[in-house]
């Protein structure tokens, strides 16, 4: 009972953080009056005189696309130097294990899942990769280019 409530207040609680901030902060524009999203990272774009905001693109994006590709390019560049540190640390386990059965086992443990981390890290990598080339493919195919159609390069 008192994991269901927990739930329901948790629930709650992300709602109140995320969507309420939202709407309250949501401006009206004046009738026929639009907003473009596509703006270019560091232009700033003013509305007609009538208003009284700025809004400027804050990242470095132009396209969704770009911004995953950036995001997947720090987690391999933070990932690889993690990955080679574990490898070291199960290399010092064997070394400590001296002869321990037990700590040998678990060196042996310790790298079998160090090794498993690697190809899940690297397949993703590689999955990544496939599936942009097939979108890239596809896209110049069908005679679009490949930043019109939204494809990740």
């Amino acid at each position: 009972m008192k994991r269901n409530i927990f739930l329901a207040l948790f629930l709650v609680s992300i709602f109140l953080v995320s969507v309420v901030p939202m709407v309250s902060l949501a401006q009206n524009l004046p009738a026929g009056q639009t907003v473009t999203p596509s703006i270019s990272p560091g232009q700033t774009v003013t509305p007609a005189s009538g208003n009284t905001f700025t809004l400027t693109n804050p990242i470095a994006f132009r396209s969704i696309c770009g911004l995953i590709k950036a995001l997947f390019n720090a987690i391999l560049q933070i990932g690889t130097p993690i990955a080679v540190l574990f490898l070291a640390y199960a290399g010092f386990k064997f070394i400590l294990a001296r002869g321990n059965e037990k700590a040998l086992t678990d060196a042996k443990s310790n790298l079998m899942n160090v090794i498993i981390g690697i190809a899940i890290f690297l397949g993703a990598w590689i999955l990544g990769q496939i599936i942009a080339t097939t979108v890239n493919t596809i896209a110049t195919q069908s005679g679009q280019s490949g930043t019109s159609s939204g494809a990740c390069n």
